[in-house]
């Protein structure tokens, strides 16, 4: 039970069972490079990764974790919006898409992402995911804008389930402040 106390060891977890070698994969939101890294061993030698932020800090942060474990010629860094995912894949060649949401860790805290390019950024996810294709999302509602975009995000999803994807929320409950939960969908 232990990989499963962050909503992202889950993510890694469920998204293992997905990823084959060669495959290409997308991390929306780069950050410190933990969920990319992830990504790029999933994917072997012959898969890609592409990987999205918006702060430069967390390209160069992504970059040197790569570098140091051998691995960033198997990934394409973009310093831009993950809404414009759609634009560097084409539809329906992708594997698993990974959105870890918030704000970058040890940097400013009031730089997150937003409900609307979120949404945008999902959107543009699903049109590139293969069938069978996991999107993941891991929501942090607990800082300020995390809880409207968390509804957000989980009334995208819940649509999605009305199309016919099958759609899954993990989290924790009895928490005192509202706790990060992953949303995981499986494209139809």
């Amino acid at each position: 039970m232990e990989a499963h106390k962050r909503p992202t060891a889950l993510a890694h977890l469920l998204l293992r069972q997905v990823i084959r070698p060669g495959d290409l994969v997308i991390d929306a939101t780069a950050g410190n490079g933990h969920d990319t890294l992830f990504l790029a061993t999933a994917v072997g030698e012959g898969g890609r990764v592409l990987a999205f932020d918006v702060q430069a800090a967390a390209i160069d942060a992504t970059r040197a974790r790569l570098e140091a474990a051998g691995l960033a010629g198997r990934v394409t860094l973009t310093e831009g919006s993950h809404a414009g995912i759609a634009d560097h894949a084409a539809a329906g060649t992708v594997a698993a898409v990974m959105f870890n949401l918030g704000y970058l860790p040890g940097h400013d805290h009031g730089r997150i992402t937003e409900a609307g390019e979120t949404i945008a950024a999902l959107d543009a996810s699903a049109r590139v995911l293969r069938r069978g294709g996991l999107l993941s999302v891991v929501c942090y509602p607990g800082h300020l804008g995390g809880g409207h975009e968390a509804e957000s995000v989980g009334e995208w999803f819940f649509k999605r389930a009305a199309d016919g994807w099958t759609v899954t929320r993990h989290g924790a409950i009895g928490c005192r402040r509202p706790p990060p939960f992953l949303l995981l969908g499986a494209a139809a």
